[in-house]
């Protein structure tokens, strides 16, 4: 109990690995797998996690939620 929000701070760090782990998928679909831009992406495009990227985590949890009905 000396570190009363370490369960929080480990819910948050889950949430954004999920992010990049969302930002590395769509990255690698969009240029690998469509081939945009021959391939080719920067370092800006790399390092961008957006919004979308944390909206798979919210329907993720929606989903989940369906059956107990936890979130209104």
């Amino acid at each position: 109990m000396k570190l009363p929000y370490f369960s929080n701070a480990r819910t948050v760090r889950n949430a954004m690995d999920r992010a990049r782990m969302n930002s590395a998928i769509r990255t690698f679909d969009r240029f690998a797998m469509n081939g945009e831009n021959g391939g080719m992406v920067s370092i800006e495009q790399l390092k961008a996690i957006g919004a979308a990227d944390f909206q798979v985590l919210l329907d993720d949890i929606t989903a989940a939620d369906a059956g107990n009905k936890i979130f209104s």
